[in-house]
């Protein structure tokens, strides 16, 4: 969100389930060195009227992920919603592809899966431990790709 934020992002809509937690997260950037102006949340049954003005919908859920991967954090009805060119992000990186991103890609949205973001947590996390500049992100890649039954 902070880097939604930095990019200069007009709006950032927060959906969840909980009043309590939405309260919680939402004070917290309130509170937080780097405050969030346009920062706004929403309980999940407004999700069906926001979806349709996202050009960035990111789910943060684990619903989808194996072994459930049939499912999907948007219903049909509401992913019929997503405007075609918006970029839908899952973090969630397997199965890969989620139901959520073949779902969103029917409808001509940009679908990126949660691998990438794996793989450069891995590297930044190496780079601490292991105190140095670089790792080889290019072969962890490969090797979590392989892992994964991806290549």
């Amino acid at each position: 969100m902070a880097g939604c934020a930095q990019l200069g992002c007009a709006e950032i809509h927060v959906v969840g389930r909980s009043e309590q937690n939405l309260g919680e997260f939402q004070q917290s950037w309130v509170n937080s060195p780097m405050p969030v102006q346009n920062l706004q949340v929403h309980t999940w049954d407004n999700l069906s009227m926001l979806i349709s003005q996202a050009d960035l919908l990111v789910n943060t859920t684990p619903v989808g992920m194996y072994p459930q991967g049939e499912k999907s954090p948007v219903a049909a009805g509401e992913i019929d919603r997503i405007s075609a060119g918006a970029i839908v992000y899952d973090l969630i990186y397997t199965p890969n592809p989620t139901q959520f991103l073949k779902d969103a890609k029917l409808r001509g949205a940009r679908a990126i899966d949660g691998l990438e973001m794996l793989v450069q947590q891995g590297a930044a996390a190496l780079k601490i431990w292991l105190d140095q500049e670089s790792v080889p992100v290019d072969v962890m890649r490969q090797a979590l790709r392989q892992h994964l039954g991806l290549d």
